[in-house]
């Protein structure tokens, strides 16, 4: 409170995971919160992203592993999707957490606003449905991100769908070609194809996931292939048309120009941050490169006015903003915190699942001329070997003269559940020999950490094979016990 006795006011832009993390922190450090939203609660990642595709990819997975039952003598040959089963079972999951936020706002006594808000003045918020002119002393923005649509001919044809879309579905299509293969692509292509859609992932770079290692994407990519993905990379879209009934895609690559129909187009070429109709000029707000301009505390240049999550640029991650938020609140109150330094981990739900933290090979040769490298592959775990999931490994980079640990990535079954681990090694610059004598349990997957860690230390790996120097030859005459 102020020595006035009065409640500082906060009033919070969106209802995203960035935003109601901001309104509970705050209302739980004794501010008086506002909370505006036009959608539902929860934002992107709750209602068409983070979580409903995690059902999606388990139900498929499920799906697919059901498939394989004969392996042990179980008839499978008449499996079939319930597409409306799958979808309610998504939907289900959705309305819970959004119910379990809904819950926390009241019981922290946040006032909600469903309506649009928008600038009219620094730190004074209209809400477009009402005319309602809302003032306080601080003013977060979470208004989050969405979808980038391409200037492509034919666009907006029917059956031309976004990830909200594919997540609307009451059928799935018999072929579907997805135009991008960052991580929204390539989990709707395990996702389709799981569900035995034929599948063609259209990537505009040289490789899926451009932005992860190369060495860990390429057993994704390898994966993914042999399950039956059809992958073109080095390939840009020219146009859509419709075509007895289908879309006909035409695409070119370094071979030439080729032509594809397909049922569906799922665009995925990423997300941009949603400021339109904030009118943030009229809080002298700078705007950069389509995001708002920050410090490394989420400050914006305008008193008080602070921006998270998506609308920040930058990796656009639910826990990225999750912790923006905790740190413009942090900033409010008074208390030290900074997002500069701060490890963001990275994760891809496929199978294999990809997960990293930290720098990636190439970023790491750069910074650390002498760069250690340690690998564990699964092939050679406990754990994986039981489970009968034995592709993909652990990656471990370390700086070759302090040994500091700088960046983790891994490719494998359940990896995803690793990453607070190498996260945590990243972030408090553990060395090799902390995460080797670290003592960790049997059998786990977690074990390929510390095996990885001892082979970037000196390649003495318990469960590889030893790398060590050619034996001396024996002297004349020397007995040899």
């Amino acid at each position: 409170m102020n020595t006035n006795g009065k409640r500082r006011q906060l009033v919070v832009i969106g209802g995203g995971v960035g935003g109601y993390t901001a309104a509970i922190r705050a209302a739980r450090e004794g501010l008086d919160v506002t909370l505006v939203e036009s959608g539902a609660l929860g934002g992107t990642c709750l209602n068409v992203g983070c979580i409903p595709t995690k059902s999606l990819l388990h139900q498929a997975h499920v799906f697919r592993q059901a498939g394989s039952l004969g392996h042990f003598g179980i008839d499978s040959s008449r499996l079939a999707v319930d597409i409306d089963v799958v979808m309610e079972r998504k939907n289900q999951a959705v309305q819970q957490l959004a119910q379990g936020v809904k819950t926390l706002v009241r019981r922290n006594q946040i006032t909600l606003i469903q309506g649009t808000a928008e600038f009219v003045g620094v730190r004074s918020i209209r809400i477009r449905e009402t005319g309602a002119v809302l003032t306080a002393d601080f003013v977060i923005v979470a208004s989050g991100s969405e979808p980038v649509m391409p200037a492509i001919p034919g666009i907006d044809l029917e059956g031309v769908i976004t990830s909200d879309g594919a997540l609307a579905m009451t059928a799935l299509p018999g072929r579907i070609l997805i135009v991008g293969g960052g991580v929204v692509g390539v989990e709707f292509a395990q996702i389709f194809n799981d569900f035995r859609v034929e599948v063609t992932v259209i990537e505009r770079l040289e490789r899926l996931l451009p932005e992860e290692d190369a060495e860990v994407v390429a057993v994704l990519q390898g994966s993914l292939a042999r399950q039956g993905v059809e992958i073109v990379t080095g390939g840009t879209v020219q146009t859509m048309k419709r075509v007895d009934g289908q879309i006909a895609v035409t695409f070119s690559t370094p071979s030439g120009t080729h032509e594809i129909s397909v049922d569906k187009v799922l665009v995925a070429v990423g997300r941009k941050p949603r400021l339109e109709g904030l009118a943030l000029e009229a809080a002298g707000i700078t705007v950069r490169a389509g995001a708002i301009v920050t410090d490394d505390r989420c400050r914006t240049n305008a008193s008080q006015v602070y921006a998270v999550g998506d609308v920040r640029g930058g990796l656009l991650l639910a826990h990225k903003a999750a912790a923006e938020a905790e740190c413009a609140v942090a900033d409010i109150i008074g208390r030290p915190w900074s997002m500069t330094g701060r490890v963001i981990p990275r994760a891809v739900y496929t199978s294999p699942e990809i997960a990293a933290a930290g720098l990636d090979e190439v970023e790491a040769r750069r910074a650390y001329p002498k760069l250690k490298v340690g690998r564990f592959p699964f092939s050679a775990s406990g754990k994986a070997i039981a489970s009968g999931d034995v592709d993909g490994f652990v990656k471990l980079l370390a700086d070759g003269e302090t040994d500091q640990v700088v960046g983790i990535a891994m490719v494998g079954p359940d990896v995803t559940n690793l990453l607070g681990e190498a996260t945590l090694a990243v972030q408090m610059e553990l060395t090799l020999p902390a995460l080797m004598e670290t003592i960790h349990a049997h059998p786990t997957l977690t074990e390929a950490l510390m095996e990885a860690a001892h082979d970037a230390y000196d390649g003495g790996a318990i469960h590889l094979p030893p790398n060590l120097p050619p034996r001396p030859a024996r002297l004349p005459g020397l007995a040899v016990s």
